[in-house]
């Protein structure tokens, strides 16, 4: 067994419920799910046909607002970004809009237009997406593959705070989410790709990449 994300050797195996095993990395801080103990691609699809993702729904709008609004801070121009897992209701694209910006849609099940992987971006949101990556390592490359040089890339995803508490910790107990990540594992992630890391909310951080951003 190794970390999904850093590769490191012999992760801890810290704590195991009725479902699921959970493992975590004491290098770069990821807690991960066995990768036994994961949904099958149809049962994981049918738990997202759940998802209340409705662009007219003004609760959701406020939520994605904590992106929008700090991506929007952050770009000085116009520009085209990609929304990487947009789910059924891709609301953000409306909000980016608002303010002059393209925002492409992306998503394995809902949009899979793999054209969509085939260019780069100015900005790309990740919206409670990163938690369901089955492969992490593989994910993030995708993702940083994707950014231009300057790019934005932001990310909404909560963050754990430690062994300890995790066992209580209610985001664990959605069976899509597969990996966790704290403030460590997203300072690791900015120093693997050599790119600043701003940490605006408790569920929202910006990387930067290059200049101009």
């Amino acid at each position: 067994m190794k970390c999904l994300l850093c590769s490191t050797p012999s992760p801890n195996d810290f704590y195991r419920n009725k479902a699921r095993q959970y493992w975590h990395c004491a290098v770069c801080d990821l807690i991960f799910v066995d990768p036994n103990d994961v949904l099958s691609a149809a049962a994981e699809h049918a738990h997202y046909n759940l998802h209340n993702n409705d662009p007219q729904d003004q609760a959701y709008l406020n939520f994605l607002r904590r992106v929008s609004e700090p991506v929007i801070a952050a770009l000085k121009q116009p520009a085209i970004g990609l929304d990487f897992g947009c789910g059924p209701g891709p609301a953000l694209s409306h909000l980016l809009a608002q303010a002059g910006h393209q925002l492409l849609n992306y998503d394995p099940i809902y949009y899979p237009d793999e054209q969509r992987l085939q260019q780069t971006y100015r900005f790309i949101t990740c919206t409670e997406v990163v938690e369901h990556f089955n492969y992490p390592a593989k994910a993030w490359q995708c993702l940083m593959d994707l950014l231009q040089r300057p790019g934005l890339l932001a990310v909404m995803t909560k963050r754990h705070w430690g062994i300890d508490v995790f066992p209580h910790w209610h985001y664990k107990n959605d069976p899509t989410h597969v990996v966790f990540y704290s403030d460590k594992t997203l300072h690791w992630l900015a120093d693997r790709y050599q790119i600043r890391l701003d940490i605006v909310g408790p569920d929202v951080a910006l990387f930067h990449r290059g200049e101009g951003n």
